[in-house]
């Protein structure tokens, strides 16, 4: 549910940054998994890659906890459901990540600016009676609510960028106030604007609205953190246009809801402008740098699953570890 905005326009044009000096991070994790007849394995990676800019670029890339870090294998002997097995999987992937950035964040020898995480902080809690997943769940919440405060404590911006949102809570918004800001988009209100945003998501509505450069307003919307320290959080989030021809970035950041509004504007402004210099490589693809390093770091390969699930095999070469009959088949049609 979008509760309130905080810009008085709709768009603003961002200026890049000069990025020269500051090391930014990317964090992002890889996860696969294997059903046997007798348990689960779930395998995940997470990595964070930090690129450090000189005026003439990327100056240094370096990589926690190393540039190829070990495969994290779990596994599960209980009987899963397919929504249970998903959850856990999802849920595992996401503590994962958290794990490595509360690590970064122990760690007073890495100077990092800023920490972009691959994905939105919000996970729908399970629809499930399973007590370990539920468990799972809330421990996430509660790395997340530390981490939140560890990185103020430690002076970095901790950001989340989505890349793929099928929210639409934006144009749900709009459609609401479009009639009472005629003066600022009349074109748009000389169209069956109704129909189009009920048939939209909040991409497809930025893709078109946002020109280079610029973001929508700021909006937030609750979240459900712990409140062991005091204060009350929410989830900022903006759309910026990093690359003319692709889709918008959804930016997420959590802030204090007592928050004076011109500040947060501020650094919702300044988060956008360090963003566009280490997204704009590829006029087709706006995703910062740090980003796309670490996707293509913690990514699993098909290889390595193989090589793995053959070696447990190897080792455990009983019924109870054979595939489901779908993957053993003699023949391939």
């Amino acid at each position: 549910m979008l509760t309130k905005t905080h810009d008085k326009k709709m768009f603003t044009e961002i200026s890049p940054q000069d990025i020269s000096g500051l090391t930014i991070g990317g964090i992002d994790g890889g996860y696969a998994s294997r059903l046997f007849i007798g348990f689960d394995i779930f395998v995940f990676r997470a990595i964070a890659a930090f690129l450090t800019y000189s005026p003439e670029g990327i100056q240094k890339t370096t990589y926690y906890p190393s540039k190829t870090p070990p495969l994290e294998i779990a596994i599960s002997d209980v009987g899963l459901s397919s929504l249970d097995f998903e959850n856990m999987g999802s849920i595992r992937r996401a503590i994962t990540e958290l794990q490595i950035v509360s690590q970064i964040l122990e760690q007073n020898d890495k100077k990092t600016d800023i920490l972009l995480l691959d994905g939105s902080p919000v996970l729908k809690k399970p629809l499930t009676n399973n007590q370990r997943i539920l468990n799972y769940f809330q421990t996430y919440l509660s790395i997340l609510s530390r981490l939140i405060f560890k990185a103020k404590k430690h002076g970095i911006k901790l950001v989340w960028i989505v890349k793929d949102s099928r929210l639409n809570l934006f144009t749900k918004f709009l459609g609401q106030i479009l009639p009472f800001i005629a003066e600022e988009l009349p074109d748009i209100l000389s169209l069956d604007y109704r129909r189009i945003i009920n048939r939209s998501r909040d991409m497809d509505l930025f893709y078109y609205l946002l020109k280079s450069n610029y973001r929508s307003m700021a909006y937030y919307r609750p979240f459900e953190i712990s409140k062991e320290f005091g204060q009350e959080f929410a989830l900022y989030a903006s759309y910026l246009k990093t690359a003319p021809f692709d889709i918008p970035l959804r930016i997420e950041l959590f802030q204090s809801i007592h928050r004076d509004q011109a500040d947060l504007i501020k650094e919702i402004n300044d988060i956008s402008g360090a963003i566009l210099p280490i997204s704009q490589y590829n006029k087709n693809y706006g995703i910062p740098a740090p980003i796309v390093e670490a996707d293509a770091r913690a990514k699993i390969k098909e290889t390595e699953i193989e090589a793995l699930f053959q070696l447990i095999r190897v080792r455990h070469p009983t019924p109870e570890l054979w595939l489901y009959r779908r993957e053993r088949a003699p023949w391939k049609f």
